[in-house]
């Protein structure tokens, strides 16, 4: 996992102040690479990931070298493109400007940095097999910071439904702490969108990749 290259993001932020068409255009890029802030005219009920969605006009697009990641984060009400700035063994992170960096497996998340009680890693190699419909139950494990820094994992049991077409939800339960993912999926099974229970004090975040 790549969590230290904050200065590729600030470098690609920079090339954007050059290239931009228009300075609301560059604004917008701006506030979208920052993230995690609204525009004073939103209330909180606006910022979310749609209202994000319909700012990236083919201008804005064309500033933004790569993949987004939109993610919203309910429980703050915030909301930020993440652009991708490395892979490393099959997890990709994407980073903000501010450093904010979330590393995904196939969709999954791996790895949070920079939000407070971040996961620090998380094994999802059964929950990627049941969502490709490969089983009905999966084990996924958590591994967290307690509070002497030291490395705490948690393992939760989960099952898969489909509830509609490309639509699959997992339902994690362990002692004391249960949770619902929720992962749409295209035609080759890839997750596309998603809804994934972080931590206890994070909840959940939505997730959106937009090429």
């Amino acid at each position: 996992m790549i969590f230290s290259r904050i200065h590729i993001a600030s470098a690609a932020l920079f090339v954007l102040t050059g290239c931009g068409n228009s300075t609301g255009d560059f604004d917008l890029v701006k506030q979208i690479w920052t993230g995690l802030s609204a525009p004073e005219q939103a209330t909180s009920e606006q910022l979310n990931i749609d209202t994000l969605r319909a700012t990236l006009t083919p201008d804005v697009l064309a500033q933004i070298d790569g993949p987004l990641l939109l993610v919203q984060i309910p429980s703050r009400g915030e909301v930020a493109g993440l652009t991708r700035v490395g892979s490393n063994d099959g997890i990709d992170t994407f980073l903000t400007s501010n450093g904010v960096s979330i590393s995904l497996r196939d969709g999954a998340v791996v790895a949070t940095r920079g939000l407070g009680f971040d996961l620090m890693t998380a094994d999802v190699t059964q929950p990627l097999a049941a969502i490709s419909g490969g089983q009905q139950q999966a084990v996924r494990i958590h591994r967290y910071l307690d509070g002497e820094n030291q490395l705490i994992a948690r393992s939760f049991i989960c099952t898969y439904s489909v509830t509609a077409a490309r639509r699959v939800v997992e339902t994690c339960k362990s002692p004391g702490t249960s949770f619902e993912n929720e992962y749409v999926v295209d035609s080759n099974r890839v997750i596309t969108s998603s809804r994934q229970w972080i931590s206890p004090e994070i909840g959940s975040i939505l997730t959106e990749f937009f090429e």
